[in-house]
């Protein structure tokens, strides 16, 4: 029954699987170890089945109990810095498109969600700031 569902929606000829994913990049995003990502000194780029890249943002949505209450909030990546290549195939870390930097953050002690936040606003990796072609406007800079 799923598959029939899956294989109905994608005969649709108003179906485009690169507007569902690009939807679902901006819409709370994609897992990275789910993703076919890479990152340079001028951005992170998701790419669609079509080979087609589109820029992209970084930042760790879970993050253990532990590691929050001392090192604080996690920062959002605009490049390859080193946490960045770090995070790319960690399924805590989420490719997105978004302008207004306010995201979805879970803390976890061990696996259990202990708390979580709508719309938290996170600061830019100030490593990514010194490393990328970065003017202060996310629209331009993703596009």
């Amino acid at each position: 029954m799923f598959f029939e569902k899956i294989i109905a929606a994608c005969s649709d000829d108003g179906f485009r699987l690169e507007s569902a994913l690009f939807k679902q990049l901006q819409n709370g995003g994609i897992k990275a170890d789910f993703s076919d990502l890479s990152a340079d000194r001028k951005g992170i780029y998701f790419y669609y089945p079509s080979n087609r890249c589109q820029k992209v943002l970084l930042y760790q949505a879970k993050i253990q109990e532990a590691t929050f209450r001392n090192q604080g909030d996690p920062y959002v990546h605009l490049c390859g810095c080193k946490a960045c290549l770090e995070g790319l195939k960690n399924s805590d870390f989420l490719a997105v498109v978004a302008y207004d930097l306010r995201f979805f953050l879970g803390i976890y002690s061990h696996k259990v969600q202990v708390k979580f936040f709508h719309d938290k606003p996170l600061a830019l990796c100030p490593e990514c700031l010194n490393i990328a072609e970065f003017n202060g406007d996310l629209k331009t800079f993703l596009t």
